[in-house]
């Protein structure tokens, strides 16, 4: 943003001084200015009473006078021009000060009708921006679909809006209304599975009942093939995941992030297929492992096709790439826990799959706890800690024992930072209603 600013600054006034350049040459000629005209109708006056005397005297015949009185006149004339133009630069050096003024103002007023000021904007702040224009955008759409309900398109339109808005349960309402087109449409019935595994954190019996009713429809659906494969390798079932994504890495560009991330993931599948399966992911510590969270908790082995961007170079530093701080209980909620109650820690993208990135459990009784999250504890192939641009650290004391959100949970999460970050400090203060 400073950047920005000088340069922009440093324009106007390169502009300015080009513009400025014949004043400054004027401004030396309008010193005698105003002593011009006085000083030019003297030295006509004394000429012309020196041409009266020697026509008394008789020097100078009648003629002769009457011509030497239309020349004096004409050179008054045309000195009288000569002093207003000199006159004028005192007016052209007002106007170059207007100018001067005006430029800039005239420079800032354009850009801030044809440019883009937000984009000079931090990140995070542009981020609220759009944020809140979605939303306002999205409650327009919300009251034209109450007066207009009988518009099966604009319900997919607004129960994607809300999806991306992470308003699960509004998404789930909007995607009901679109009556009976939802059921024949694959990709309408993929869409749900997959908000039913972002609203879960894992796929329940209506997200597989979802999806398989869409490859039926259409065996080649690349959202339902992505969805398949990553339901069947968290419940175990190696082959059949090979089989899912075996199919839908041909329908993805080749060499493409999402092509590679299929390809890391089949690789895994038909490793682990062949090896009779395995832990998931071991990393050092209490690591989230297939034992841990339940295997329908892992969902997303790789991006959405066609959706999810990777970085353009993925950071190798290992330090570079790990999360590291202190989780805490607050005081308030230490009676609400039990000293065995189970403690998930785990990093998300903050613009991304809800599928944890890296993740450790432990209990209650090892709080205040220090902890260290990097890309040995990934829960899923191809979805790494190193891969993502923001990260938010979440907390979570189950009741039950499960990753999935439950009633009565404890929960604390970081604000979003980058891979690499160190001495956060997470307070588990909030009760999942």
């Amino acid at each position: 943003m400073t950047y920005f600013y000088l340069a922009a600054t440093t324009l106007v006034v390169v502009a300015l001084l080009l513009l400025l350049r014949p004043w400054w040459r004027s401004g030396r000629r309008v010193v005698s200015a105003d002593f011009l005209p006085v000083l030019n109708t003297a030295i006509h006056r004394d000429r012309l009473s020196e041409l009266e005397r020697d026509h008394a005297n008789g020097t100078l015949s009648a003629a002769d006078l009457a011509e030497a009185r239309e020349e004096l006149q004409r050179q008054l004339l045309d000195d009288t021009a000569a002093a207003e133009v000199v006159t004028s630069d005192g007016a052209s050096r007002r106007g170059g000060i207007v100018l001067a003024v005006l430029l800039p103002l005239c420079a800032v007023g354009l850009y801030a009708m044809l440019g883009t000021p937000a984009a000079v904007l931090p990140g995070d702040v542009q981020a609220q921006r759009a944020m809140a224009d979605m939303e306002q955008l999205t409650a327009k759409l919300a009251q034209k679909m109450e007066q207009n309900p009988n518009n099966p398109e604009g319900w997919a339109m607004l129960a994607r809006s809300y999806k991306s808005l992470g308003r699960w349960d509004d998404a789930e309402r909007a995607y009901g209304r679109i009556g009976p087109d939802l059921d024949r449409n694959a990709e309408l019935l993929a869409e749900v599975a997959e908000l039913l595994v972002q609203k879960h954190n894992g796929f329940d019996a209506r997200a597989r009942e979802l999806i398989q009713k869409a490859l039926r429809l259409e065996p080649d659906n690349m959202l339902a093939l992505f969805l398949g494969g990553g339901e069947a390798f968290g419940a175990g079932r190696y082959a059949a995941a090979a089989e899912y994504w075996s199919r839908l890495l041909p329908r993805l560009e080749p060499g493409s992030e999402d092509a590679r991330m299929v390809e890391s993931s089949l690789a895994m599948a038909r490793e682990r297929s062949a090896g009779g399966g395995g832990k998931l992911a071991p990393g050092r510590g209490d690591v989230l492992s297939g034992t841990a969270i339940p295997q329908d908790e892992v969902h997303r082995g790789v991006a959405k096709p066609g959706t999810e961007k990777g970085p353009a170079q993925p950071v190798t530093n290992a330090a570079a790439a790990s999360l590291s701080g202190r989780v805490e209980l607050a005081a308030a909620l230490k009676g609400k826990a039990g000293p065995e109650d189970v403690v998930f820690i785990f990093a998300r993208a903050v613009d991304g799959p809800r599928m944890p990135l890296a993740a450790i459990r432990s209990r209650v009784a090892d709080l205040p706890l220090d902890f260290l999250l990097d890309d040995s504890q990934a829960v899923m192939p191809g979805s790494k800690l190193s891969s993502a641009h923001q990260v938010r650290v979440e907390v979570r004391i189950s009741k039950t024992g499960s990753a999935m959100p439950g009633k009565g949970d404890l929960t604390g999460k970081s604000a979003a930072v980058k891979p690499g970050a160190k001495g956060l400090r997470i307070v588990i203060d909030q009760i999942e209603p």
